[in-house]
């Protein structure tokens, strides 16, 4: 992925002197070796930046060169190799900084990119220099990134080396000899759309002991969603989550190594196993398909529409000027895409055809299909909860009913149902806490801190298990939870269970110190546990990152007053703006302070 600026390594055409990309001009230059980029996107006056490093060589490559405060950002132009054309990277996705806040729109990659492309990365972001000093081991994905640590192994084999013979114990992960839950989670590592929560994933380790998939109730709405409206990954990077939700992998313990038998080759293009006319790849395991193609596809039996990965994973994931192969290895439903823009095969194939088309020949095909039926009611719950219509509640708990639905759209589900005001969410979140999935019980217990009045009690008791959890974000969401429902500390073994998970939650914050919502989330969570200098620090840091953010001078302010600085509380209260949520909030503190 990156890559040392060389020669070798560098793809894009440096022998044009100029291009223009969204009414800017580039100047572009390669001297004795090297290359470079010449800007004025990031100031006014034109700059110039030894680039020094590549990210992608297949596709897409992106130049990154480091700023003076220990940035690595990814420089504007990126160069396509498929299509031989420069083009602006900000068409692939818009970056955290918008210009509205009076900052340049630029991709941090040590910030924003941190952890896949390189292997032991250490962020070293240092918050009262605001400067960066980035280290890493590896230049992309090394072996302990899949093996976990190996010099035990490396001990191993030089013994046995010396003495013939001698049987040795590699010592070190084989991800193909793990279930196939453990060797999902190893390229999920990278190949999942996830929230960081700990620090220290190994192979083999437990995935939910160090990340929280971002499900797509989370998502906000956006021209450019990770998520497809029925709960399908929509962009790159999310093979594993797609996977989990497949059938293939709930009933059929499928894993990544089934199909992506040699990873140490990045060029799955060129993997004849991988083609679409391999129907091997899943015949071999659905056989009485395999002996009757035809009466399954109703297409000639060697003609795409036999291809079984162009009807079950159609390329409808939005990668980097490209479509990708949907994961979640599911049926064609064209109900979805009359209804919620969602593409089906059918007409991914048939362009000159409707969606209506598709679905009356589906119907005369599979009359009564209990799967296509279950597809839709999923992006029909989803899309209900969403826009908040009459009658969400009812698909939601229906679906969460349904097991045979799977965890993550359970999950998901789950996710919008804790936001409703009805009397039968709590009973579901109580069932949701003893699920058998990490997923379930972690979005569970964090709805369960939204509870009022009588089921507030109820809610702090039915919590107190989850401290003990198996996996780390089910304990990280349980003691904010707790921290919701007004319990700072808790005494006995609960109590540290309750400290060590305060504890993951300073840790996480600790290296999100280069990101302004993450710590003024941080903030909320010093206050919520009494630690007001800590707050302080956090907000302060947050501020410093970027002072525009709604709420940020109301909640220093109030530090501010906890802390007895009330002079300087007045001055932050009285720079709000009118269109801040906390304005009126504000407002009553100001004429407290002032009386």
């Amino acid at each position: 992925m990156v890559q040392p600026a060389t020669t070798a390594s560098v793809r894009g055409n440096f022998g044009v002197s100029n291009i223009e990309l969204r009414n800017k001009i580039y100047g572009l230059e390669e001297r004795e070796g090297k290359f470079y980029i010449k800007e004025s996107f990031l100031t006014p006056n034109a700059q110039e930046h030894e680039i020094q490093y590549t990210l992608g060589n297949r596709r897409i490559q992106h130049y990154l060169t480091t700023l003076s405060d220990g940035r690595i950002i990814v420089l504007p132009p990126s160069w396509d190799i498929l299509r031989k054309e420069w083009f602006h990277n900000l068409e692939i996705a818009a970056p955290d900084q918008k210009e509205e806040d009076g900052v340049v729109p630029v991709q941090v990659w040590n910030k924003n990119c941190f952890g896949c492309h390189v292997s032991e990365e250490v962020k070293n972001y240092d918050p009262v220099k605001r400067r960066y000093d980035t280290t890493w081991l590896d230049f992309g994905g090394n072996c302990e990134r899949c093996h976990g640590p190996g010099s035990e192994h490396v001990e191993q084999y030089s013994r046995s080396v010396q003495t013939p013979g001698r049987k040795t114990d590699t010592k070190i992960i084989v991800p193909t000899k793990l279930d196939n839950e453990r060797s999902s989670q190893i390229c999920a590592q990278c190949h999942s759309f996830r929230d960081v929560m700990h620090f220290g994933y190994q192979a083999g380790d437990n995935y939910y002991d160090y990340f929280f998939p971002l499900l797509e109730y989370t998502q906000t709405p956006s021209k450019d969603p990770t998520w497809w409206a029925d709960g399908k990954t929509r962009r790159f990077s999310t093979n594993a989550l797609g996977l989990w939700q497949s059938e293939c992998f709930i009933k059929g313990d499928v894993t990544c190594t089934n199909c992506h038998d040699d990873t140490h080759r990045p060029e799955i293009e060129d993997n004849k196993r991988l083609h679409p006319t391999n129907q091997q790849l899943c015949t071999g395991c659905h056989i009485e398909i395999g002996n009757n193609v035809e009466g399954h596809t109703f297409h000639k039996a060697n003609s795409t529409g036999s291809a079984c990965v162009d009807c079950h994973m159609p390329r409808s994931v939005t990668s980097i000027k490209a479509k990708m192969r949907d994961h979640s290895i599911s049926i064609p439903s064209p109900q979805n895409t009359v209804k919620f823009n969602i593409p089906n095969a059918c007409n991914l194939c048939h362009q000159d055809q409707e969606p209506e088309w598709a679905i009356t020949e589906l119907d005369r095909w599979y009359p009564n299909s209990s799967v296509r039926k279950k597809i839709v009611r999923r992006a029909e719950a989803f899309a209900s909860a969403r826009e908040q219509v009459p009658g969400a509640t009812e698909q939601l708990l229906s679906l969460i009913a349904d097991k045979t639905q799977g965890p993550f759209p359970r999950a998901n589900a789950i996710g919008y149902l804790g936001s409703i005001d009805d009397p039968r969410v709590f009973p579901t979140l109580l069932g949701g806490l003893k699920d058998e999935h990490p997923m379930i019980q972690a979005i569970s217990a964090l709805k369960m801190g939204d509870q009022t009045g009588t089921n507030r009690d109820l809610a702090q008791r039915a919590l107190l298990p989850s401290l003990n959890s198996d996996n780390r974000i089910v304990r990280m969401n349980t003691v904010i939870s707790l921290l919701n429902l007004g319990i700072p500390k808790l005494q006995g073994e609960s109590g540290v269970q309750f400290r060590e998970a305060l504890k993951d939650h300073v840790v996480r914050g600790a290296f999100h110190e280069d990101d302004a919502p993450q710590q003024l989330n941080l903030g909320r969570f010093h206050v919520l546990n009494g630690a007001t200098q800590d707050a302080a620090t956090a907000f302060e840091n947050s501020f410093s990152l970027n002072p525009m953010q709604p709420g940020i001078k109301f909640l220093m302010a109030v530090t501010r007053v906890s802390q007895n600085r009330h002079e300087e509380a007045i001055t932050l209260l009285q720079a709000i703006e009118e269109n801040d949520p906390f304005a009126s909030s504000a407002q009553n503190l100001l004429q407290q302070l002032t009386r």
